[in-house]
């Protein structure tokens, strides 16, 4: 796990070779001090040589897997574990390069491009372990996380030293969301069937429209449990249906301007998170599109409408890790998609330019706009069906 380069021994070990030689002559000239002085260095060169091969070798580096998600300006603790094998090292530099989330708080930052780099010292005996903890302030969104570690290790004996740089995988990271910035929105009632309104919460379920599984609760009838996805994973799964009647919204972020980012890209972000905390403190159903291209259908970054804990996290997450290097799509295919999904939405949010996103009259819910008025939402102007 460790990369180790070594400063070079070329002269001590041409120094052991004379000096053996030397204490050979001495031997054989029966001037047994002089042999017992060589003898003495030879083997002052040899544990010399040993130690600069294994010190360090087998030491061990600890991170708290566990994620921690952060909102910009709170503070935390970065926290990596070092386990020392059988040889004891002292006066070890520790540099620790990460993501420029974050600022140290303290002691000063030192930045090295896109990076922040600390470093402190650190003395371990044999089996010893030692926890570091850094005190560490976000300072805007993304995923802060260690990109290198690296130990200068000098030798015990006071001449030369070790580099090591760890060649595993950094799986620890703190998770910051984007700052928000007010939207104001407030979406009335649409013209529907006479009997029918719609709500937050749906009672009713279209049975020809199945929206996934989910494990087996007691209560749940014979006719809902999905036999395939039994076999697949061991455990009863029970069919989800679409609801009838839901209110559901769905953000349509547009970072782009014609075929380049938006220059008010960090806007943008922080009006849709603004969205997202405010359906979650609302209990509203709401999903996330953005028209960043990806690898799985559908081609860009796409969340069904949900609504709870787990799902507001999924979207700000996916909204912190938004790049300006992002490789995009233009909007009117992501919205073509959008009205092909039967995803039961009532309310579609537009977030970004609106010079190059013609298609909007092709989803079949309303339309709102973002952002035209001074952070207020307005409704796009389109012929409804039914109204």
């Amino acid at each position: 796990m460790w990369l180790e380069i070594k400063s070079t021994e070329r002269h001590l070990k041409l120094l052991e070779v004379i000096t053996l030689l030397s204490g050979l002559f001495f031997f054989l000239g029966s001037q047994f001090a002089g042999a017992a002085v060589c003898a003495g260095i030879v083997i002052f060169i040899r544990f010399h040589l040993h130690y600069s091969e294994h010190a360090g070798s087998d030491l061990t580096f600890i991170e708290n897997e566990q994620a921690e998600r952060l909102n910009v300006d709170d503070e935390s603790d970065w926290t990596v574990t070092f386990r020392n094998g059988k040889y004891p090292i002292r006066d070890v530099t520790v540099t620790l390069t990460f993501t420029n989330h974050a600022a140290f708080l303290n002691e000063d930052t030192m930045r090295v491009g896109q990076t922040i780099q600390w470093s402190g010292q650190l003395s371990m005996e044999k089996y010893e372990e030692l926890k570091v903890s850094i005190p560490v302030k976000a300072v805007k969104r993304g995923k802060f996380k260690m990109v290198s570690c690296q130990l200068h290790i000098p030798h015990l004996f006071g001449y030369g030293y070790k580099l090591m740089q760890y060649k595993g995988h950094f799986r620890a990271e703190k998770r910051i969301y984007p700052e928000t910035e007010h939207v104001k929105f407030s979406s009335y009632p649409p013209a529907v069937r006479p009997g029918d309104s719609m709500a937050n919460f749906s009672l009713y379920e279209d049975l020809t429209m199945r929206a996934g599984t989910r494990e087996y609760r007691a209560g749940d009838t014979m006719q809902r449990i999905n036999w395939a996805a039994y076999a697949k994973t061991g455990q009863l799964q029970t069919n989800i249906y679409e609801p009838v009647i839901e209110e559901k919204y769905m953000i349509i972020l547009n970072v782009t301007y014609k075929h380049a980012k938006n220059i008010h890209f960090e806007k943008l972000i922080k009006q849709a998170a603004f969205m997202i905390t405010d359906a979650h403190r609302l209990n509203r159903t709401i999903g996330l599109c953005i028209n960043v291209r990806t690898k799985e259908a559908p081609n860009f970054y796409y969340i069904a409408p949900d609504n709870g804990i787990s799902h507001s996290r999924k979207c700000l997450e996916m909204l912190s890790i938004l790049s300006i290097g992002d490789v995009t799509m233009p909007v009117n295919p992501m919205i073509n998609q959008l009205s092909l999904m039967q995803a039961g939405v009532t309310d579609y949010i537009y977030i970004g330019d609106t010079t190059s996103s013609e298609r909007l009259s092709s989803l079949s819910g309303r339309v709102w706009i973002a952002g035209e008025q001074e952070g207020g939402a307005i409704r796009w102007n389109q012929q409804l069906t039914g109204q």
